[in-house]
């Protein structure tokens, strides 16, 4: 996620009813919440209920422009990104038993741990505290048996090439014969060049990670804030299993992105949404949500079967990405009256059959 503010659109909370978003920005009287829209705040607790996720898909790989099961069905990811873990001062994401009680009353199937890297705090500067957050939070992935993202959340990852190499070769020397394991090498590169700059990066990781991990699949960021997918599709990198991240915030980016990503998948690319929100692009500080244009993109990706994972797993204050309000506990339980901004949007989406 950016710090970048693109203000297009507008729409509002209210309470429980949302202002209408049209994707050219006009503001529509506000309604109430369409059920659909609200999910369900059934509570089955956070115990053993079967077969895991993990237990019935298995080994995932991309066939074509899909992602698919070790049963050769398609494959639709759906669960949380945590916030940037050297700012997650509450522990969300961290929290087994949030996430068994996720995988039960939200049906989530993944997890993302979005490791940052350049802020103070994060990997650059302190790399065991990065490297033991993103290790719990794999580690409670393999014991709940559902999917983890392990996320590099860089700007400039190009310019930490040889850090992130060492870092991703240890997580697949360690993870590698985990079937729950995804890897992200680059969240939200700039406007890059695709040929010259982005490719070589990630052919170098990717090297990296084959070299310990022959068959776990790998997200690979694209340019300008992982948009451009259709510039990655002109030259896609050389491999197996590979996907290519797109991002997309509801209220700045509409239609016009979904043609790029339409284009990319003409020409054969595979898409895995790792970072999405019913909000502005700068993560919500204005506290809108744009409903109509969000239900267009999942739509969008339920006809496709491109899986994602939401924005962000947090109980931070005004940012309407933010998942979770003030008051919510770690372990989960998280009713209604836990859940803030986009949340019970994307609860709702989690719980789509």
């Amino acid at each position: 996620m950016s710090r970048r503010a693109w203000v297009l659109g507008a729409c509002g909370l209210l309470a429980m009813g949302v202002a209408g978003c049209d994707p050219g920005g006009a503001e529509s009287p506000p309604a109430p919440i369409d059920p659909l829209d609200m999910g369900s705040d059934e509570d089955v607790g956070s115990g053993d209920m079967g077969p895991t996720p993990v237990e019935l898909h298995g080994q995932l790989a991309v066939v074509g422009a899909e992602l698919r099961d070790e049963h050769g069905e398609r494959m639709q990811l759906k669960g949380p990104s945590s916030m940037w873990l050297n700012w997650e001062n509450e522990g969300f994401a961290q929290n087994l038993e949030a996430l068994r009680w996720m995988r039960n009353n939200w049906r989530a199937t993944v997890i993302r741990a979005a490791m940052g890297v350049e802020p103070d705090g994060a990997y650059l500067t302190n790399p065991d505290k990065a490297r033991s957050q993103v290790e719990q939070i794999v580690d409670n992935a393999i014991a709940a048996g559902v999917y983890v993202i392990i996320d590099w959340h860089d700007h400039n990852a190009h310019q930490h090439k040889d850090q992130a190499v060492q870092f991703f070769s240890e997580m697949a020397t360690k993870y590698g014969d985990k079937p729950n394991v995804i890897y992200e090498p680059f969240n939200e590169p700039l406007d890059l060049d695709w040929q010259g700059t982005l490719k070589p990066y990630h052919e170098a990781v990717i090297a990296a990670i084959r070299a310990k991990d022959p068959d776990n699949v790998i997200v690979l960021g694209t340019p300008n804030w992982s948009q451009d997918v259709d510039r990655a599709a002109e030259s896609p990198v050389a491999g197996t299993n590979l996907l290519y991240t797109l991002h997309f915030y509801a209220c700045t980016h509409t239609d016009w992105l979904r043609g790029k990503a339409d284009g990319a998948r003409a020409k054969g690319l595979p898409l895995l949404v790792t970072e999405w929100g019913a909000t502005h692009a700068d993560g919500g500080t204005d506290g809108q949500v744009c409903l109509d244009a969000a239900r267009l993109w999942h739509e969008w990706m339920n006809t496709h079967g491109i899986g994602w994972t939401a924005w962000k797993l947090d109980n931070c204050g005004q940012d309407s990405s933010c998942i979770l309000a003030p008051n919510a506990p770690v372990t989960g339980g998280w009713t209604s009256t836990y859940l803030k901004g986009h949340g019970v949007f994307v609860r709702a989406r989690m719980q789509d059959e």
